[in-house]
């Protein structure tokens, strides 16, 4: 199996690192990453650059960039934390403290059929029961892999090898579960945060993190695009509660299946089945295509 947190959390014991360390560290992960989305030149739209959108290569290459140094931030900030605070043995050498915080990042190999059932097939089937209602749907119209209207080639080749297809399957899953599931539980965990706390506390500080930088940057993005109306601030305002609420509940989810799993793998695949399924429609009621059928 993987790296089971149970065997970290101890209430009985002194936190190997100090909850207020571990908080800061978490807060400034976030930072580090939602920031520089945002604050170089090269990454930001709007403002000085309006032909440029998050879907524009340039953006999406610069973007990339600087969440891959953000993950090798986070990855020494991790290993750094935990040395300074004595966490390792005394005996271990550099190469050992790195393998060891690989690991405590839900990094290791399947050692078993059973290991792979519990960190690929049982999380995944809990992620898809979330969106019966949508594959449901999917069914009748028969777009779902191997039905009539489903083609792999367009619609899981071709767009995985674009450049906004590997950002929105690969890339961002990735990165996003890697930094604020895998960075920071861990750190949450040897503070002997309880699990309760880890599950609701993590997600929030990516909320609140990005409510500060990416989701007001994004309000007035969206503000400025609808014509700087009162219609358009009020739009934005939604949108902007409506990204935080989705995020801030996926996050609780996706700590919930890293908590569980010890393991990298089950949160990255909910988020790219999440980012396939898009968010689910609230009218399950009605079914559009069948009844434009006549």
């Amino acid at each position: 199996m993987g790296v089971n947190l149970d065997y970290i959390i101890k209430s009985d014991s002194d936190p190997i690192i100090l909850p207020s360390y571990a908080i800061f560290n978490c807060v400034l992960f976030t930072l580090c990453f939602v920031g520089g989305l945002y604050f170089s030149k090269t990454t930001r739209i709007g403002g000085n650059n309006p032909r440029l959108t998050k879907d524009h290569p340039q953006v999406i290459i610069n973007r990339g960039i600087s969440v891959i140094i953000t993950c090798l931030i986070s990855f020494i900030g991790v290993w750094l934390l935990i040395r300074i605070c004595g966490g390792f043995e005394e005996s271990a050498t550099i190469l050992t403290e790195i393998n060891t915080t690989w690991a405590l990042l839900g990094f290791s190999m399947p050692t078993n059929s059973y290991y792979l059932l519990n960190t690929l097939l049982i999380p995944l089937g809990l992620s898809m029961s979330l969106f019966i209602g949508p594959l449901l749907i999917k069914f009748l119209d028969k777009e779902l892999p191997f039905q009539a209207t489903f083609n792999w080639q367009d619609d899981v080749f071709d767009y995985i090898r674009s450049l906004i297809g590997f950002r929105n399957l690969i890339f961002a899953p990735m990165t996003e579960e890697y930094v604020f599931r895998c960075c920071m539980v861990p750190l949450l965990a040897l503070a002997n945060f309880s699990h309760a706390q880890i599950i609701f506390l993590s997600p929030l500080v990516f909320g609140i993190g990005s409510s500060i930088v990416a989701h007001i940057h994004h309000a007035w993005e969206t503000y400025i695009n609808n014509g700087r109306t009162a219609a358009a601030a009020k739009f934005a305002i939604l949108i902007t509660v409506f990204q935080f609420t989705y995020t801030t509940l996926f996050g609780w989810y996706a700590t919930f299946l890293f908590m569980r799993s010890g393991h990298f793998i089950p949160p990255f695949f909910a988020h790219i089945f999440g980012n396939m399924m898009g968010f689910p429609s609230i009218n399950l009621t009605a079914y559009p295509k069948e009844t434009k059928r006549g």
